[in-house]
């Protein structure tokens, strides 16, 4: 066994300034990729149900009534109320806002889902 390398070892620091750098670069990576995935505004909210799907604008305000569930749009933000499922995660997912956020209630098979500008782009085929 060579103790000259067992003693340059023990002599090495834990964190050294490089490994420091490296971090703080993945961390700024991290953060620029989530602002780059969510800084789209939401413009959209698009309901699907079994028999239905209609895209809504968040500018406007409107209660959604479907047969077993009931969605709200106020103020850029949407939620749901008055879900007749028996778990009711939709009703406690609470409110989205954000494009990219969804609700989904599975017993029923509804998916809501806010889209951003890009998104409506795509739907009206531009």
């Amino acid at each position: 066994m060579n103790f000259d390398n067992v003693k340059k070892v023990k002599r090495s620091k834990a964190v050294t300034v490089l490994d420091i750098i490296i971090v703080a670069v993945i961390a700024v990576a991290i953060g620029v990729s989530a602002w780059l995935i969510y800084r789209k505004p939401a413009l959209t909210v698009t309901v699907t149900a079994p028999d239905y799907a209609r895209t809504f604008s968040l500018d406007e305000d409107r209660t959604v009534v479907l047969e077993h569930i009931t969605v709200h749009i106020e103020n850029g933000k949407v939620w749901v109320t008055d879900a007749d499922c028996a778990d009711k995660v939709c009703e406690r997912t609470g409110v989205i806002s954000r494009g990219g956020q969804s609700i989904v209630c599975l017993p029923h098979g509804v998916v809501i889902r806010i889209g951003g500008e890009s998104d409506l782009q795509w739907e009206l085929g531009r």
